[in-house]
Protein backbone atom coordinates (compact mmCIF):
# COMPACT_ATOMS: atom_id res chain seq x y z
CA UNK A 1 0.00 0.00 0.00
CA UNK A 2 3.15 2.31 0.50
CA UNK A 3 4.57 1.31 -2.66
CA UNK A 4 1.26 2.54 -4.25
CA UNK A 5 0.95 5.57 -2.60
CA UNK A 6 4.30 6.93 -3.59
CA UNK A 7 3.53 5.95 -6.71
CA UNK A 8 0.38 7.96 -6.76
CA UNK A 9 2.51 11.19 -5.30
CA UNK A 10 5.34 10.71 -7.80
CA UNK A 11 2.38 10.61 -10.73
CA UNK A 12 0.54 13.71 -9.47
CA UNK A 13 4.22 15.63 -9.10
CA UNK A 14 4.71 14.70 -12.93
CA UNK A 15 1.60 16.25 -13.60
CA UNK A 16 1.18 19.37 -11.67
CA UNK A 17 4.79 19.59 -13.41
CA UNK A 18 3.64 19.29 -16.49
CA UNK A 19 0.18 21.42 -15.96
CA UNK A 20 3.28 24.22 -14.73
CA UNK A 21 4.83 24.21 -18.15
CA UNK A 22 2.27 24.27 -20.63
CA UNK A 23 0.90 27.40 -18.46
CA UNK A 24 4.34 29.09 -18.94
CA UNK A 25 4.26 28.07 -22.45
CA UNK A 26 0.51 29.64 -22.94
CA UNK A 27 1.57 32.61 -21.14
CA UNK A 28 4.92 33.36 -23.44
CA UNK A 29 2.56 32.74 -26.19
CA UNK A 30 -0.17 34.53 -25.27
CA UNK A 31 0.87 38.20 -27.33
CA UNK A 32 1.65 35.66 -30.61
CA UNK A 33 -1.75 34.43 -30.08
CA UNK A 34 -3.56 37.97 -29.90
CA UNK A 35 -1.95 38.69 -33.23
CA UNK A 36 -2.66 35.71 -34.97
CA UNK A 37 -6.32 35.91 -33.64
CA UNK A 38 -6.48 39.85 -34.33
CA UNK A 39 -5.14 38.96 -38.23
CA UNK A 40 -7.38 35.81 -38.86
CA UNK A 41 -10.55 38.80 -37.82
CA UNK A 42 -9.41 40.49 -40.36
CA UNK A 43 -9.32 37.98 -43.11
CA UNK A 44 -12.85 37.39 -42.00
CA UNK A 45 -14.11 41.17 -42.31
CA UNK A 46 -12.76 40.84 -46.00
CA UNK A 47 -15.02 41.28 -48.80
CA UNK A 48 -15.58 41.10 -52.36
CA UNK A 49 -12.48 42.25 -54.42
CA UNK A 50 -12.15 41.58 -57.84
CA UNK A 51 -8.24 41.91 -57.48
CA UNK A 52 -8.38 38.56 -56.07
CA UNK A 53 -9.84 37.36 -59.61
CA UNK A 54 -7.05 38.00 -61.42
CA UNK A 55 -4.40 36.67 -58.99
CA UNK A 56 -1.66 35.80 -60.89
CA UNK A 57 -0.85 39.29 -61.69
CA UNK A 58 -2.04 41.17 -58.30
CA UNK A 59 1.56 39.61 -56.52
CA UNK A 60 4.16 41.12 -59.53
CA UNK A 61 5.73 44.23 -58.97
CA UNK A 62 4.56 45.89 -61.79
CA UNK A 63 1.05 45.39 -61.15
CA UNK A 64 1.10 47.91 -58.14
CA UNK A 65 3.52 50.29 -60.38
CA UNK A 66 1.06 49.75 -62.94
CA UNK A 67 -1.78 50.94 -60.89
CA UNK A 68 0.14 53.56 -58.50
CA UNK A 69 1.86 55.34 -61.59
CA UNK A 70 -1.57 55.29 -63.05
CA UNK A 71 -3.18 57.16 -60.67
CA UNK A 72 -0.37 59.82 -60.20
CA UNK A 73 -0.43 60.72 -63.60
CA UNK A 74 -2.32 63.96 -63.75
CA UNK A 75 -2.77 63.26 -67.94
CA UNK A 76 -4.34 59.91 -67.30
CA UNK A 77 -8.16 58.43 -67.90
CA UNK A 78 -8.90 59.07 -64.36
CA UNK A 79 -9.65 62.36 -64.50
CA UNK A 80 -8.59 63.75 -61.25
CA UNK A 81 -6.21 65.46 -63.33
CA UNK A 82 -3.65 66.68 -60.46
CA UNK A 83 -5.71 65.82 -57.50
CA UNK A 84 -4.12 62.06 -56.74
CA UNK A 85 -0.50 63.48 -57.60
CA UNK A 86 -1.07 66.72 -54.99
CA UNK A 87 -2.08 64.00 -52.24
CA UNK A 88 0.71 62.32 -52.96
CA UNK A 89 2.85 65.39 -51.65
CA UNK A 90 1.17 65.98 -49.36
CA UNK A 91 1.36 62.51 -47.32
CA UNK A 92 5.06 62.86 -48.07
CA UNK A 93 4.72 66.59 -46.71
CA UNK A 94 3.89 64.86 -43.82
CA UNK A 95 6.59 62.51 -43.10
CA UNK A 96 8.63 65.98 -42.74
CA UNK A 97 9.63 66.81 -46.29
CA UNK A 98 8.92 70.25 -48.27
CA UNK A 99 7.85 69.68 -51.60
CA UNK A 100 5.99 72.63 -52.98
CA UNK A 101 2.66 70.75 -55.36
CA UNK A 102 3.36 73.80 -57.58
CA UNK A 103 6.98 72.22 -59.08
CA UNK A 104 4.80 69.30 -60.59
CA UNK A 105 2.17 71.19 -62.31
CA UNK A 106 3.52 70.05 -65.85
CA UNK A 107 4.41 66.60 -64.16
CA UNK A 108 5.42 63.71 -65.92
CA UNK A 109 5.06 60.42 -64.75
CA UNK A 110 7.16 57.45 -66.03
CA UNK A 111 7.50 53.74 -65.57
CA UNK A 112 10.98 51.47 -65.59
CA UNK A 113 12.81 54.96 -66.80
CA UNK A 114 16.42 55.03 -66.56
CA UNK A 115 19.81 52.16 -67.61
CA UNK A 116 19.66 48.95 -67.99
CA UNK A 117 20.98 47.97 -64.31
CA UNK A 118 18.87 50.86 -62.97
CA UNK A 119 15.09 51.57 -64.07
CA UNK A 120 13.05 53.63 -61.95
CA UNK A 121 10.03 51.91 -61.03
CA UNK A 122 8.19 55.40 -60.90
CA UNK A 123 9.55 58.40 -61.76
CA UNK A 124 7.61 61.76 -61.14
CA UNK A 125 9.23 64.80 -62.95
CA UNK A 126 8.92 68.43 -64.19
CA UNK A 127 10.61 69.75 -67.09
CA UNK A 128 9.89 73.57 -66.20
CA UNK A 129 11.18 73.23 -62.52
CA UNK A 130 13.87 70.02 -62.79
CA UNK A 131 12.82 68.57 -59.79
CA UNK A 132 11.99 65.49 -59.19
CA UNK A 133 10.13 62.40 -57.10
CA UNK A 134 11.67 58.41 -57.00
CA UNK A 135 9.62 56.00 -56.69
CA UNK A 136 11.10 52.22 -55.77
CA UNK A 137 7.65 49.66 -55.01
CA UNK A 138 8.69 47.15 -53.25
CA UNK A 139 5.21 46.25 -52.08
CA UNK A 140 5.88 42.47 -53.79
CA UNK A 141 8.64 42.29 -51.25
CA UNK A 142 11.50 41.51 -53.96
CA UNK A 143 14.76 42.03 -52.17
CA UNK A 144 16.91 45.90 -53.42
CA UNK A 145 19.36 45.60 -55.52
CA UNK A 146 23.07 46.75 -54.50
CA UNK A 147 23.37 50.37 -54.28
CA UNK A 148 19.82 50.92 -56.31
CA UNK A 149 18.98 54.00 -54.34
CA UNK A 150 22.47 55.46 -54.86
CA UNK A 151 22.50 54.44 -58.87
CA UNK A 152 18.26 56.01 -59.25
CA UNK A 153 20.13 58.83 -57.47
CA UNK A 154 22.58 59.12 -59.96
CA UNK A 155 20.77 58.68 -63.09
CA UNK A 156 18.19 61.46 -61.92
CA UNK A 157 20.46 63.72 -60.89
CA UNK A 158 22.86 63.55 -64.08
CA UNK A 159 19.61 64.17 -66.03
CA UNK A 160 19.82 67.97 -64.72
CA UNK A 161 16.96 67.22 -62.07
CA UNK A 162 16.56 68.08 -58.78
CA UNK A 163 15.32 65.16 -56.65
CA UNK A 164 12.75 66.06 -53.82
CA UNK A 165 12.65 62.45 -52.25
CA UNK A 166 13.12 59.06 -52.86
CA UNK A 167 10.17 56.84 -51.76
CA UNK A 168 10.74 53.51 -50.37
CA UNK A 169 7.26 51.71 -50.94
CA UNK A 170 7.62 48.15 -48.73
CA UNK A 171 4.39 46.03 -48.03
CA UNK A 172 4.89 46.68 -44.04
CA UNK A 173 7.40 48.64 -42.24
CA UNK A 174 9.69 46.13 -41.00
CA UNK A 175 11.22 46.62 -44.09
CA UNK A 176 13.81 49.32 -44.90
CA UNK A 177 16.06 49.55 -47.85
CA UNK A 178 19.31 47.52 -47.74
CA UNK A 179 22.28 50.23 -47.63
CA UNK A 180 25.10 47.41 -48.25
CA UNK A 181 27.63 48.42 -50.77
CA UNK A 182 26.71 52.17 -49.93
CA UNK A 183 29.28 54.80 -49.52
CA UNK A 184 29.74 57.59 -47.47
CA UNK A 185 28.78 59.79 -50.45
CA UNK A 186 25.23 58.00 -50.49
CA UNK A 187 24.72 58.34 -47.20
CA UNK A 188 25.67 61.91 -47.41
CA UNK A 189 23.62 62.34 -51.12
CA UNK A 190 20.37 59.82 -50.48
CA UNK A 191 19.82 58.84 -47.02
CA UNK A 192 18.77 62.43 -46.23
CA UNK A 193 15.74 62.35 -49.62
CA UNK A 194 14.70 58.71 -48.44
CA UNK A 195 11.70 58.28 -46.95
CA UNK A 196 9.98 54.74 -46.48
CA UNK A 197 5.96 54.75 -46.71
CA UNK A 198 4.40 51.08 -45.76
CA UNK A 199 1.82 49.81 -47.96
CA UNK A 200 -0.22 49.54 -45.21
CA UNK A 201 0.54 49.90 -41.76
CA UNK A 202 -2.28 48.73 -38.69
CA UNK A 203 -0.43 51.33 -36.19
CA UNK A 204 -1.82 53.83 -37.78
CA UNK A 205 1.55 55.28 -38.72
CA UNK A 206 1.97 57.21 -42.13
CA UNK A 207 1.50 54.51 -44.92
CA UNK A 208 -0.22 54.71 -47.93
CA UNK A 209 -3.69 53.35 -47.64
CA UNK A 210 -4.25 55.56 -45.01
CA UNK A 211 -2.60 59.02 -46.17
CA UNK A 212 -2.69 58.59 -49.75
CA UNK A 213 -5.55 55.92 -51.16
CA UNK A 214 -8.46 56.89 -48.80
CA UNK A 215 -8.13 60.61 -49.44
CA UNK A 216 -7.78 60.12 -52.75
CA UNK A 217 -11.12 58.52 -52.55
CA UNK A 218 -13.01 61.48 -50.74
CA UNK A 219 -11.77 63.93 -53.76
CA UNK A 220 -13.34 61.45 -56.54
CA UNK A 221 -16.16 61.96 -58.21
CA UNK A 222 -16.44 58.98 -60.61
CA UNK A 223 -18.24 55.92 -58.99
CA UNK A 224 -15.72 53.77 -61.10
CA UNK A 225 -12.14 55.53 -59.92
CA UNK A 226 -14.00 55.26 -56.26
CA UNK A 227 -14.45 51.24 -56.58
CA UNK A 228 -10.89 51.13 -58.03
CA UNK A 229 -9.22 52.95 -55.43
CA UNK A 230 -11.44 50.97 -52.78
CA UNK A 231 -10.68 47.46 -54.10
CA UNK A 232 -6.72 48.33 -54.47
CA UNK A 233 -7.04 49.77 -50.46
CA UNK A 234 -8.83 46.21 -49.49
CA UNK A 235 -6.21 44.32 -51.59
CA UNK A 236 -2.92 45.82 -50.13
CA UNK A 237 -4.84 45.23 -46.59
CA UNK A 238 -5.18 42.10 -47.26
CA UNK A 239 -1.47 41.47 -49.02
CA UNK A 240 -0.52 43.38 -45.61
CA UNK A 241 -2.32 40.99 -43.57
CA UNK A 242 -0.56 37.75 -45.05
CA UNK A 243 2.73 39.40 -44.59
CA UNK A 244 1.59 39.41 -40.66
CA UNK A 245 0.29 35.77 -40.55
CA UNK A 246 4.09 34.97 -41.34
CA UNK A 247 5.66 37.36 -39.16
CA UNK A 248 3.50 35.48 -36.09
CA UNK A 249 4.01 32.44 -36.55
CA UNK A 250 7.88 33.06 -37.24
CA UNK A 251 7.48 34.72 -33.75
CA UNK A 252 5.64 31.25 -33.01
CA UNK A 253 8.03 28.94 -34.68
CA UNK A 254 11.23 30.81 -33.11
CA UNK A 255 8.77 30.11 -29.32
CA UNK A 256 8.86 26.15 -30.30
CA UNK A 257 12.70 25.98 -30.50
CA UNK A 258 13.22 26.51 -27.12
CA UNK A 259 13.65 23.96 -24.62
CA UNK A 260 10.85 21.08 -25.12
CA UNK A 261 8.28 23.59 -26.16
CA UNK A 262 7.34 21.76 -29.02
CA UNK A 263 6.64 18.76 -26.90
CA UNK A 264 4.28 21.09 -25.01
CA UNK A 265 2.37 22.54 -27.73
CA UNK A 266 1.77 19.14 -29.05
CA UNK A 267 0.51 17.91 -25.97
CA UNK A 268 -1.71 20.98 -25.68
CA UNK A 269 -3.20 20.26 -29.11
CA UNK A 270 -3.63 16.82 -28.32
CA UNK A 271 -5.11 18.06 -24.69
CA UNK A 272 -7.43 20.66 -27.22
CA UNK A 273 -8.41 17.44 -29.46
CA UNK A 274 -9.78 15.67 -26.20
CA UNK A 275 -11.44 18.93 -24.71
CA UNK A 276 -14.86 18.29 -26.20
CA UNK A 277 -14.90 14.72 -25.42
CA UNK A 278 -14.14 15.93 -21.66
CA UNK A 279 -16.74 18.65 -21.68
CA UNK A 280 -19.37 16.19 -22.53
CA UNK A 281 -18.21 14.08 -19.75
CA UNK A 282 -18.47 16.83 -17.36
CA UNK A 283 -22.53 17.63 -18.38
CA UNK A 284 -22.99 13.42 -18.15
CA UNK A 285 -21.17 13.44 -14.44
CA UNK A 286 -22.85 16.52 -13.27
CA UNK A 287 -26.52 15.35 -14.63
CA UNK A 288 -26.72 11.73 -14.98
CA UNK A 289 -28.05 10.72 -11.73
CA UNK A 290 -30.61 13.69 -11.75
CA UNK A 291 -31.75 13.82 -15.58
CA UNK A 292 -35.75 13.17 -15.31
CA UNK A 293 -37.69 13.33 -16.88
CA UNK A 294 -35.08 12.28 -19.36
CA UNK A 295 -34.43 8.32 -18.72
CA UNK A 296 -30.43 9.25 -19.27
CA UNK A 297 -27.65 10.71 -20.21
CA UNK A 298 -25.19 9.04 -23.00
CA UNK A 299 -22.22 10.33 -24.77
CA UNK A 300 -22.08 9.66 -28.72
CA UNK A 301 -19.14 10.54 -31.03
CA UNK A 302 -16.93 11.52 -27.92
CA UNK A 303 -18.50 15.38 -27.94
CA UNK A 304 -22.30 15.13 -27.99
CA UNK A 305 -24.13 14.49 -24.25
CA UNK A 306 -27.81 13.36 -25.31
CA UNK A 307 -30.03 13.43 -23.27
CA UNK A 308 -32.86 10.64 -23.56
CA UNK A 309 -36.19 10.16 -23.63
CA UNK A 310 -38.44 12.58 -22.12
CA UNK A 311 -42.13 11.94 -22.78
CA UNK A 312 -45.07 14.58 -22.32
CA UNK A 313 -48.15 14.53 -24.14
CA UNK A 314 -46.65 11.18 -25.18
CA UNK A 315 -44.43 12.97 -27.23
CA UNK A 316 -40.98 11.83 -26.99
CA UNK A 317 -38.09 14.78 -26.95
CA UNK A 318 -34.30 14.35 -26.22
CA UNK A 319 -31.82 16.54 -25.77
CA UNK A 320 -28.23 16.89 -27.50
CA UNK A 321 -25.74 18.79 -26.21
CA UNK A 322 -22.48 19.10 -28.65
CA UNK A 323 -19.64 20.04 -27.09
CA UNK A 324 -16.27 22.04 -29.25
CA UNK A 325 -13.73 24.09 -28.42
CA UNK A 326 -15.35 27.14 -28.88
CA UNK A 327 -18.19 26.24 -26.29
CA UNK A 328 -21.95 24.07 -26.55
CA UNK A 329 -24.30 23.99 -28.75
CA UNK A 330 -27.32 22.67 -27.32
CA UNK A 331 -30.64 21.27 -29.19
CA UNK A 332 -33.93 20.24 -28.18
CA UNK A 333 -37.14 19.17 -29.90
CA UNK A 334 -39.46 16.34 -30.52
CA UNK A 335 -38.34 13.21 -32.57
CA UNK A 336 -39.93 10.58 -34.39
CA UNK A 337 -40.37 7.73 -32.03
CA UNK A 338 -43.17 5.39 -33.30
CA UNK A 339 -43.84 3.59 -30.00
CA UNK A 340 -44.82 7.62 -29.26
CA UNK A 341 -47.70 10.42 -30.69
CA UNK A 342 -46.51 12.77 -33.37
CA UNK A 343 -46.62 16.36 -32.93
CA UNK A 344 -47.36 19.12 -35.49
CA UNK A 345 -44.86 21.97 -36.64
CA UNK A 346 -47.79 24.54 -34.24
CA UNK A 347 -47.73 22.38 -31.60
CA UNK A 348 -43.91 21.95 -31.32
CA UNK A 349 -43.78 25.62 -31.17
CA UNK A 350 -46.44 26.30 -28.79
CA UNK A 351 -44.76 24.17 -26.34
CA UNK A 352 -41.68 25.70 -26.96
CA UNK A 353 -42.66 28.93 -26.40
CA UNK A 354 -44.69 27.63 -22.83
CA UNK A 355 -40.79 26.79 -21.35
CA UNK A 356 -39.13 30.07 -20.01
CA UNK A 357 -35.95 28.29 -20.46
CA UNK A 358 -36.01 28.48 -24.18
CA UNK A 359 -37.85 31.87 -24.25
CA UNK A 360 -34.41 33.11 -26.04
CA UNK A 361 -34.14 29.68 -28.81
CA UNK A 362 -33.01 30.21 -32.58
CA UNK A 363 -34.87 27.78 -35.03
CA UNK A 364 -32.50 25.17 -36.17
CA UNK A 365 -32.85 23.58 -39.91
CA UNK A 366 -34.88 20.49 -38.41
CA UNK A 367 -38.74 22.13 -37.34
CA UNK A 368 -39.38 20.22 -34.70
CA UNK A 369 -35.86 20.98 -33.01
CA UNK A 370 -34.42 24.32 -31.60
CA UNK A 371 -31.28 25.60 -30.53
CA UNK A 372 -29.11 27.77 -28.00
CA UNK A 373 -25.13 28.63 -27.79
CA UNK A 374 -23.19 29.24 -24.96
CA UNK A 375 -19.60 30.37 -24.76
CA UNK A 376 -16.95 27.76 -23.21
CA UNK A 377 -16.63 30.25 -20.40
CA UNK A 378 -20.21 29.85 -19.80
CA UNK A 379 -20.65 26.41 -18.20
CA UNK A 380 -22.17 27.86 -15.15
CA UNK A 381 -25.04 29.35 -17.48
CA UNK A 382 -25.01 26.00 -18.99
CA UNK A 383 -25.80 24.34 -15.92
CA UNK A 384 -28.34 26.53 -14.93
CA UNK A 385 -30.59 26.43 -17.68
CA UNK A 386 -30.39 22.35 -17.88
CA UNK A 387 -31.58 22.79 -14.40
CA UNK A 388 -34.55 25.22 -15.56
CA UNK A 389 -35.31 23.60 -18.60
CA UNK A 390 -35.32 19.68 -16.47
CA UNK A 391 -37.65 21.42 -13.59
CA UNK A 392 -39.90 22.97 -16.19
CA UNK A 393 -40.16 19.74 -18.02
CA UNK A 394 -40.42 17.72 -14.80
CA UNK A 395 -43.38 19.91 -13.65
CA UNK A 396 -45.01 18.98 -17.41
CA UNK A 397 -44.35 15.45 -17.32
CA UNK A 398 -46.30 15.33 -13.56
CA UNK A 399 -49.06 17.07 -14.94
CA UNK A 400 -49.76 14.32 -17.53
CA UNK A 401 -49.89 11.44 -14.83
Amino acid sequence: MEKELEFLNAWQQQINKHIGVVSDFLNDCSSISKDYIKSKEDDQKEMFNVFHIISDLYYRENFHSDIISFFLNPTEKHGGGSVYLNTFIEMLNKTGKNIDSNDYKDAIVTREEGTIYSRIDILIKSEATKKAIIIENKINNAPDMHQQMPRYYEYVTQNSYIVDAIVYLPLDIQKEPDKAGWTQEDENKVKPLLVTIPAYDKSGKINLVKDWLQPSILLSNDIDVVSTLRQYSILIKKLNSNIMDNIVLEKFYENLLQNDNLQTAQSIRNMMNDLPRYLAFRIQEQFGENCSPFSKISIYSNNDAVFEGAIINNVYYNMDIWCAEDGYSVYFGASNNKSYDKISEIEFINFIKSLKSLSDYITDDDKFHVKKHFDFSDERELNIFIDQLLEELRALSSQNK
